[in-house]
């Protein structure tokens, strides 16, 4: 049994957290600058797979929002110091290649899709820091706009009933290419991680966080695919654990919780219902948890969008008014791709300039930084769902 801080307390948070579907409060935060030293047991592994939202798109400029959450807020402190610099853990490492880079080092921020950006690998790596003595590994494989259906599709699931519309797609490739990493980090991990020579490995676990395209899957076939995603996933599953020979293989299985609870579309009610039966799968029964992200979706995430585009709009009107003054009685006044094209040029500058634009775009700035479908580019998001999936594993390791 893995030593812990305080058994008792993880215990309730993780059935607090299957519960009322909400990432449960933890142990108190600690002290960011000091991180444990790691022991000289086994390497403990942990495989983070799927599309985008596993790459991860929260902006780093958006992290201290965290801070805010009502109850989770201490977590921050494990994240960054005091004095502003961000913590590197020297027990908790990250294999991730990413483009032509590749991340082979101590878990920190910044490794998520891009530079500037992180994932659920933050707090999740953190979560297992904590939790083990052992020096913790988390090997990242994902991309963007990948599905379950073809992308990943397990071998032993074989070829799909339904001919895929479009372009001719390689089936299964997303998933050869995610075994292929995970080989080469472990079949090199002294190589990779010289601190890790001489010692074993242990595959503790695997994470998914992925639905999306599945979720755009052409109509002609969505619902097949939306039928068949929770067994496909025991699939790959089993695949996972035959491949790698782990037969009962921890996993835990995030939902995609974009938009929250309060405005779910009948798409993504779709596709949540059909990643929600993987719970229900006998295959997986005692080594599977299934953790709801959409709790992790706060108001502000809704409100300042809103708020920016209607001050975007106001500026707009009195600029377009303002060009269509001076274009009057011009041959460019009565051609509209000529008006609006005058308005583009001026609205960049209006905007800069005007201060209670700025005022909102300052206070939006600091908790959206990307798209819709990834969270509005929320750190805060990003962090509350590695930190769910954490507390969900933690339950699944004191079980086996």
């Amino acid at each position: 049994m893995p030593m812990t801080k305080t058994m008792a307390g993880l215990i309730l948070g993780a059935v607090v957290a299957l519960a009322t579907g909400r990432p449960a409060a933890g142990q108190p935060a600690g002290d960011a600058g000091a991180p444990k030293q790691a022991g000289k047991g086994p390497v403990k592994v942990f495989i983070l797979a799927g599309q985008s939202n596993m790459e991860g798109y929260g902006g780093i400029k958006t992290i201290d929002e965290l801070g805010a959450h009502p109850t989770q807020g201490q977590l921050l402190k494990k994240i960054k110091r005091d004095d502003g610099s961000f913590v590197e853990r020297d027990d908790v490492f990250l294999y991730y290649q990413r483009g032509k880079e590749g991340i082979k080092g101590p878990l920190t921020v910044g490794q998520g899709a891009y530079k500037d950006r992180i994932g659920p690998e933050l707090m999740f790596g953190i979560g297992m820091g904590d939790y083990y003595e052992e020096s913790v590994l988390l090997i990242k494989t994902a991309w963007g706009g990948k599905d379950l259906y073809c992308d990943f599709r397990p071998p032993s699931a074989g070829k799909p009933a339904y001919e895929i519309p479009g372009e001719p797609r390689e089936v299964g490739a997303s998933c050869r290419k995610m075994i292929e990493e995970v080989h080469q980090c472990l079949d090199q991990l002294d190589t990779h991680f010289p601190q890790f020579k001489g010692r074993p490995y242990e595959l503790c676990g695997f994470v998914w966080f992925q639905g999306w395209n599945d979720m755009c899957a052409d109509r002609k076939i969505k619902q097949q695919v939306l039928d068949e995603y929770a067994l496909n996933f025991v699939h790959l599953v089993q695949d996972l654990r035959a491949e790698f020979k782990v037969p009962k293989l921890p996993v835990v299985v995030g939902e995609v919780g974009v938009d929250g609870d309060q405005n779910v579309s009948p798409d993504m009610a779709g596709l949540r219902a059909a990643q929600a039966k993987i719970a229900t799968r006998p295959e997986l029964n005692g080594t599977l948890r299934y953790v709801r992200t959409a709790p992790c979706w706060y108001p502000a995430l809704d409100e300042l969008p809103r708020k920016l585009a209607s001050e975007e709009g106001r500026v707009r009107l009195k600029v377009t008014a303002q060009v269509q003054e001076e274009l009057k009685g011009t041959p460019a006044a009565a051609d509209p791709k000529e008006t609006e094209r005058a308005v583009s040029k001026a609205l960049g500058k209006a905007l800069s300039e005007n201060e209670e634009y700025q005022k909102v775009k300052v206070e939006h700035d600091r908790v959206v930084s990307h798209w819709v479908c990834h969270y509005q580019g929320s750190a805060r998001v990003y962090c509350m769902v590695g930190y769910g999936f954490a507390e969900a594993m933690k339950e699944l390791l004191q079980a086996k």
